[in-house]
C-alpha cells in the first residue's frame, strides 16, 4: 500500500497532536515496512527523525486547514491521512482528533474557534473519517450524524515520555513524596480545582506538595490560576514547574505517590495513559472517557465534587498502584502497533474519492 501522510505537526505544534502524529507514522512502518509511505512536512521543519525510508513531500501555505485542503493531494498513494482538515481530492482517511469544540465553545479562544470551524464540513469530504476512543466517536457521530460511522482507532502512551531514561527535576529535590498533574494550563484542564483539591487534602502539604507540569502554549482559555493558589492555606503546597523534558516527566511519574487528572472532558487523554505504563498511582475524573481507557485501572472522582471531596479522593488514592492485572489489561489495549493496523484498516476500505 502507498500512503500519504499528513506532518503539518510534525516537528512543532501542540504536544498531543505531534505525539499522534509521529508514533502513526512510525507504528506504520514497524508493523508494514513492505508499504510506501511519505510524509507531508511543512517548509523547513526538520525532517532529521523522519524514519529511514519514508519519502518527504514539502507544504508551504498556512493555515493547517489550507495546506491540507489543497497540498494534501494523493501523489500516486492509494490513501491520504490527514489530521482535522480533509484533502480537496484525494482518498482521503480522515482523523479528527475532538470536537468538543461544539459541545463547549466557551473553553477556547476565538482564534480556536475559527481554527475548528472548518474541521467537521471540511470531514464530508473524507472517504472514512477515525478518531481515538468510542466515546469521542459518538460525539462525532452525534454532532455531525452524515459523518457516521466514525472509527474508534484508540492511541498508545507517549513514547518519548515511557522511554525516556528519568531524570530527577530541581523541584523536588528537597521532598520525599509529592503529587503530580499534568496537562496545558487551561479551564478545561479543570486545575483549578485540582490545586483547590490540594488545599484540602491532609497528604498535600510544604513537604508533599502537589507539583503540576504544563505551559499555556496551545492551551485555550486559561482557568484562574492565580485565584485558586491565592485561596490555599500554605502556597508552598502547590509548586509550579512549567515545561519539563521528558526525562524530567518520566522521572516523575515513577516517583510520584499520586498523578491526578480531573479534566473535564477529553478526547482521549494521553496524561493518565502515561502514568498507568509507568506504573504511577492514579486519580481522574469520571468522565465517560475516562472509564473507557481506564477501566478499573485508576481510582475515579467527579471534576465537580466539592474541594473537600476531591481532597479525599486524594487521600484515599495516595500511593494506591492499580492491581497489576487491571493495569496490564489497559495497557493491552492501547498500543501504537494495533492503532497503526486499525487505521490500515480503514485505509483499505477507501474507495473512489468524493469530489
Amino acid at each position: 500500500m502507498r500512503v500519504l501522510f499528513d506532518g503539518y505537526w510534525w516537528a512543532s505544534g501542540p504536544a498531543a497532536n505531534r505525539t499522534v502524529q509521529r508514533e502513526l507514522v512510525l507504528a506504520w512502518r514497524r508493523a508494514f515496512p513492505e508499504d510506501a509511505l511519505t510524509i507531508a512536512l511543512r517548509r523547513g521543519a526538520d525532517a532529521a527523525d523522519v524514519p529511514p525510508g519514508v519519502r518527504v513531500v514539502r507544504t508551504r501555505l498556512w493555515p493547517h486547514a489550507l495546506s491540507n485542503l489543497v497540498e494534501l493531494r494523493a501523489r500516486g498513494a492509494d490513501a491520504v491521512v490527514a489530521h482535522n482538515f480533509a484533502p480537496l481530492a484525494g482518498r482521503g482517511v480522515l482523523f479528527v482528533h475532538d470536537a468538543m469544540f461544539v459541545d463547549h465553545p466557551e473553553w477556547f479562544s476565538a482564534k480556536e474557534r475559527g481554527y475548528f470551524s472548518a474541521m467537521l464540513p471540511s470531514a464530508r469530504r473524507a472517504r472514512v473519517v477515525a478518531t481515538s476512543t468510542a466515546t469521542e466517536a459518538a460525539r462525532i457521530e452525534r454532532i455531525a450524524p452524515h459523518l457516521a460511522p466514525v472509527a474508534a482507532i484508540g492511541l498508545g502512551p507517549t513514547p518519548a515520555i515511557v522511554d525516556a531514561e528519568p531524570r530527577m527535576p530541581e523541584i523536588v529535590a528537597d521532598v520525599t513524596a509529592f503529587a503530580l498533574t499534568v496537562g496545558r494550563l487551561n479551564v478545561r484542564k479543570n486545575l483549578a480545582a485540582v490545586i483547590a483539591a490540594a488545599g484540602s487534602s491532609a497528604r498535600i502539604g510544604t513537604a508533599s506538595p502537589l507539583v503540576v507540569v504544563g505551559s499555556s502554549a496551545h492551551s485555550g482559555v486559561t482557568g484562574d490560576l492565580e485565584r485558586a493558589l491565592a485561596a490555599l492555606p500554605d502556597r508552598r503546597a502547590v509548586r509550579i514547574a512549567g515545561r519539563l523534558s521528558d526525562a524530567e516527566l518520566a522521572w516523575l511519574y515513577r516517583h510520584t505517590a499520586l498523578v491526578v487528572s480531573l479534566s473535564r472532558d477529553e478526547g482521549f487523554g494521553l496524561t493518565p495513559l502515561e502514568a498507568l505504563a509507568l506504573d504511577a498511582p492514579l486519580l481522574v475524573s469520571d468522565i465517560p472517557v475516562h472509564r473507557e481507557t481506564m477501566g478499573r485501572a485508576a481510582h475515579f472522582v467527579s471534576p465537580d465534587a466539592p474541594a473537600t471531596e476531591l481532597g479525599r479522593a486524594i487521600d484515599d488514592a495516595w500511593g494506591e498502584r492499580a492491581p497489576s492485572h487491571e493495569r496490564r489489561v489497559a495497557l493491552e489495549r492501547w498500543q501504537w502497533d494495533a492503532v497503526a493496523r486499525r487505521l490500515r484498516e480503514s485505509c483499505a476500505n477507501v474507495g473512489t474519492p468524493v469530489l
